[in-house]
């Protein structure tokens, strides 16, 4: 794939039309740094006010990206909660005013500590229907570990209120804690089903570089939780949230019937969206673009009139590659009769000998032209997924 570091290009270069689902807009500010978080975060907030202001004047500089409507918009990071009502709607309005909205689903990710109620009544007043609130455990001694800002108890409060208030919810939780039993983790199921929610999002913890989390593994201060007892645990949850009615439509996330995730969705069916602040990310046909991730850089760029973009070329075999992780990390599977006209005949020849290797180990399972699979593998999904992946 070509690497083009777009802050050398004139902005003529970059003004053409995208054709978009979604924006994703990244708000770089924690009020604490989580033990395992990796993310591009400051704890700082000094810098808050010229960087809404960078922001806003990111969108002008992009107003020739997108053509189609925007139907979603999702506020990540970081923590967005740390913004105030009157921010998020200076933002979404400026989105309004440069480009075609038609919100169907407009998503804050929010710490539970932040959703006070008078912070809830402030947001009915913005264009938010939808909370991603980061529970993460309903465990105090988990949450300090992590370096969680809240308790369990304002987080119960925090989704009561917040569907009080009229906001579709969306809770995370994590499993593979270290030393997490399995016992403790069919705990944090029960209480996540009695706040009976409309989405769940239950993610395996991973051990990443240059985290509080990577340092106390290496010191031996903790151990990981060994793969057999993580895997268990994923489909502790499967069978569990099944169960309550839940559809385990993605991997890593549940829904009640017809509450999926619009805005992430689209990231698995490869939908187009463009990415706003600091380390964001866009995606278009064959080209994915990011901001750079220094908060400072950023608001400087920005500042300068010069879009701080650098961005890949996708190569045949990037989008094949691509399309083949996102959509079998899907209850929807893959149709490989999508990409037999994509393929090359070489490459093709290796999809359909991988398809019948795979299916004889039982890893893969084939309904007509859809390849899926099951869930009883979905926890080793990416290593079976690459498998697939076209080197040449």
């Amino acid at each position: 794939m070509q690497i083009l570091n777009l802050t050398l290009y004139p902005l003529s270069y970059l003004c053409h039309s995208f054709q978009m689902a979604g924006v994703y807009i990244h708000i770089p500010f924690c009020h604490k740094a989580c033990t395992y978080c990796d993310f591009h975060f400051s704890t700082s907030l000094k810098n808050k006010n010229a960087f809404v202001e960078a922001l806003l004047r990111e969108m002008e500089l992009r107003k020739n990206f997108v053509d189609e409507p925007v139907t979603t918009i999702y506020f990540g990071g970081g923590t967005p909660s740390v913004l105030q009502a009157e921010e998020i709607s200076r933002i979404t309005e400026k989105l309004t005013e440069t480009f075609k909205v038609i919100p169907q689903e407009v998503t804050l990710e929010a710490n539970p500590e932040d959703l006070t109620e008078d912070y809830l009544h402030s947001l009915r007043s913005t264009m938010v229907n939808r909370l991603s609130i980061g529970i993460q455990s309903f465990r105090n001694e988990r949450l300090q570990w992590m370096n969680r800002n809240h308790t369990a108890k304002q987080s119960l409060q925090a989704v009561q209120c917040a569907k009080e208030s009229g906001f579709d919810v969306s809770i995370d939780l994590i499993f593979a804690l270290p030393a997490m039993t399995m016992q403790e983790w069919q705990q944090q199921l029960m209480q996540a089903d009695a706040l009976r929610v409309p989405h769940i999002s239950a993610y395996s913890l991973t051990l990443e570089s240059k985290t509080a989390y990577a340092f106390q593994v290496k010191k031996k201060q903790v151990q990981e939780l060994n793969d057999h007892d993580a895997e268990m645990q994923f489909l502790a949850a499967h069978d569990f949230f099944t169960e309550k009615g839940y559809v385990h439509y993605e991997i890593s996330n549940y829904s009640l019937p017809g509450k999926q995730a619009k805005h992430n969705s689209s990231y698995w069916n490869r939908t187009p969206y463009l990415g706003l602040g600091p380390s964001a990310h866009s995606f278009e046909k064959n080209m994915r673009c990011w901001n750079v991730a220094n908060n400072n850089s950023y608001i400087q760029y920005i500042s300068d009139g010069v879009l701080p973009l650098s961005c890949e070329e996708l190569q045949l075999k990037d989008e094949l590659n691509e399309t083949m992780m996102t959509a079998l990390r899907t209850a929807e599977g893959l149709n490989i009769e999508t990409l037999e006209n994509i393929m090359t005949p070489e490459m093709y020849r290796h999809f359909m000998k991988e398809i019948a290797l795979q299916e004889k180990r039982g890893w893969i399972e084939r309904k007509n032209a859809v390849i899926f699979i099951p869930i009883k593998h979905w926890y080793k999904a990416d290593r079976i997924i690459s498998e697939f992946f076209i080197t040449t």
